[in-house]
């Protein structure tokens, strides 16, 4: 029998909805020990068209962020023509954290190049250890 979707992952709330056009925004650095899959997703409201939303997933040694560094590079996404709603994706696993100096906790940072416009991020934790 197969495992349900809610039995193999979690998914958390990375980034409430806000301003993430007029500066960088990072949502709270969530431990990751018991998972083996990282998935950032953000989401944003209408974009001028060829504007610019970026998601990145950061790892630190801490909940606090101590010593963060980028995970996995940056995605972005290009609003269409027309302008519209924006949404992009990064994954990792989670044998890619620096383990060996102790990075064990990941946030999601977005950004938009287009002022005052809102977005939203959730991390998705998969593949769990111990399920």
């Amino acid at each position: 029998m197969s495992k349900k979707i809610s039995e193999q992952m979690d998914v958390v709330a990375a980034i409430d909805p806000q301003d993430i056009g007029t500066a960088d925004v990072t949502g709270s650095y969530v431990a990751v020990g018991d998972y083996r899959g990282i998935m950032g997703t953000l989401i944003t409201a209408s974009l001028t068209q060829g504007k610019i939303a970026t998601i990145e997933l950061l790892q630190a040694t801490s909940a606090a962020g101590a010593g963060s560094k980028a995970l996995k590079a940056a995605v972005s996404a290009t609003a269409p023509t027309g302008g519209g709603v924006v949404k992009a994706e990064v994954e990792a696993r989670v044998d890619e954290l620096d383990s060996n100096s102790g990075f064990a906790y990941v946030a999601v940072k977005v950004t938009c190049d287009e002022d005052g416009k809102v977005g939203a991020a959730t991390l998705a934790l998969g593949d769990k250890r111990y399920s």
